[in-house]
Formats: structure tokens, sequence, C-alpha cells
């Protein structure tokens, strides 16, 4: 894609998000797409500073600083209210898109009411429902809230309406949605069913950016309640080597660590803890620092009663 009337700014700009989308997850990546965002404004060229916003976005939601992403969303949202002709098909596509991460992004932020996590559902469903899209993602997001909440009639009720809808483009990858959905059966006693889901995933048939390091992470605590420690064992080593380098899978990393701890390796849980010292003060994503936190203490409690 050119840039806007072949101005070689814009196109020099566009290279530059599109190498440092390859650089590793951390706040190197995202200083950088800081700047970018500051160099875009100088071009008086709206659909640059569109694109650089939600280059900036992206790496925010995939790093420890995912709690930024609400300013470029925000300014992305006020824009295109304002002039969505400035938006192309891509990047009105992708703003719809995101969607799904703010909604995501604020279970995770325990500053974030309730109410406004509702209002947001509301403004979500009429806007998708204006673009002509399906409500299956509007469902899986109401499903997350009310797992996450505890409310498990309406979890169940959203979980279902989820599945019924029809799969459109701004539905998550068939990657992304078996583990979701296996993670609710595993959370509802349900182990074996939640495996079945997830076996697409772990076989390699459906892959994306954080599939299947993440469904390798959640099989372990099942499989292990299954007595299947072998397999266990063999998703640990291979789902570990996918997250070891990404910085934005805490939550995972912390599956691994209490994997070892449970399994009675304790002495490799502790050596895991100590590749990850960020891990202990990183802040930008309360809800795995949470998870990474709980499972410090399990490995303490297992320690202490050595």
């Amino acid at each position: 894609m050119s840039g806007v009337d072949g101005s070689p700014a814009f196109d020099a700009l566009r290279r530059a998000m599109a190498e440092n989308a390859e650089e590793p997850e951390g706040p190197a990546r995202n200083a950088r797409a800081e700047q970018l965002l500051a160099e875009a404004e100088k071009l008086n060229i709206p659909l640059a500073v569109i694109e650089a916003l939600g280059h900036q976005l992206k790496v925010y939601n995939y790093s420890s600083e995912k709690a930024k992403m609400f300013v470029p969303f925000a300014r992305l949202l006020r824009m295109w209210d304002e002039r969505p002709e400035d938006f192309d098909e891509y990047e009105t596509h992708s703003l719809h898109w995101v969607f799904k991460w703010m909604t995501a992004g604020m279970l995770d932020q325990p500053h974030i009411p309730l109410a406004a996590m509702e209002k947001w559902l509301g403004e979500m469903e009429h806007r998708y429902r204006l673009a002509g899209h399906s409500e299956r993602a509007v469902r899986s997001a109401e499903y997350s809230v009310a797992a996450h909440v505890g409310d498990l009639e309406r979890a169940e009720r959203a979980y279902a309406a989820w599945l019924a809808a029809d799969r459109d483009a701004m539905a998550d990858c068939h990657a992304c949605e078996l583990h979701e959905q296996g993670w609710w059966q595993a959370q509802r006693g349900r182990d074996a069913e939640a495996l079945e889901l997830w076996a697409p995933v772990l076989e390699g048939e459906f892959t994306c950016a954080h599939e299947p390091h993440a469904a390798l992470a959640s099989s372990l605590r099942p499989l292990l309640r299954l007595g299947r420690l072998d397999e266990a064992r063999a998703n640990h080593l291979r789902g570990f080597r996918l997250v070891r380098s990404m910085e934005s899978m805490r939550g995972a990393y912390a599956d691994h660590v209490e994997f070892c701890a449970l399994s009675g390796n304790e002495a490799r849980a502790l050596e895991l803890l100590a590749e990850r010292p960020a891990y202990f003060t990183d802040d930008g994503h309360p809800r795995s620092r949470l998870d990474f936190t709980a499972v410090v203490a399990l490995l303490m409690d297992r320690l202490t009663g050595l």
C-alpha cells in the first residue's frame, strides 16, 4: 500500500512501523511506537495518525503495559466519530476489531468499575450492529464479563449465544475461540471436555500469535487432575519454550511455574521465577500480576512444607 498522494514520508513511516512490529515485545518497542506517532502527527495526513495510533495500541496490547492502550483507542474512536471518511477499509476493520481488546482489557484493570464495563458492552453491541457485524464477538465479550464476576447463569447463557451466532470478520480466530471455550469447561470442572476442545490447537491445526502458547499452559492443571502426567510434562516443555521470551504472557508463564511446583519440581519453579524478575513489578496488567503472585505464594507454601 502506497502512501497517500505518494508521500515518501508516509511510506517511510509505514516501513518503520512494520519494522517495529517485528521487534521483541517490551518497553523499547512501545517507546518506538510513541516516537512514530509523534512523527505521524507532523505529516498533516489523518490516515498516518490513524495508522500510528493503531500501531501504538497493538504494541501496548502485546506487552506488560496494556493499561496504556485505552488512550490511543479513545483517540481513534473520537476521530472515527468526527471523520469516518479518514479511515480506509483496513483501519475501519481494525478499529472495530480492537473493541474486543478494550472489553478484555477492562477486566484486567481493577480500578474500572463493573458499571463502566456494562456500559462499554452496550456501546460495542450498538456499534457492531451499525457496522453490520454478527453479535458473536459481543456475546463472547458478555460471557467474559459474566464469567469474571461469577455470574454463572449469565455466563452460560452468553456462552451459548456466542457459539450460536454466525462467525464473521469480527470473530476471534479459531485458536483463540477454542482456547477460551476450553478454559470455561475446565473452570466448570469438565477437564476432559476442555482438552477435547483444545485438541485442534494443541495439535497445530489452528494457531495464532498467542496460540498454542496459551492453550498449552492452560492444559497443564487439567492434565494433572486427570492423572495424565506425561502429557502434562510434554506440554510444559513445548509450551514454556514458546512463552519464555514473550513479555505479554505472564499469566501463561505462571501456569508453567505452577506446574513445576505441583508436580514436585519446586527447584525448577524457582529457576523460572529467577528468569523473570520484572514479572514481580510490572504493573500495566494487574490481572496477570495477581495470577503470577498467587503462583509465587503457592510455591512458597510448597517449599516451606518440604
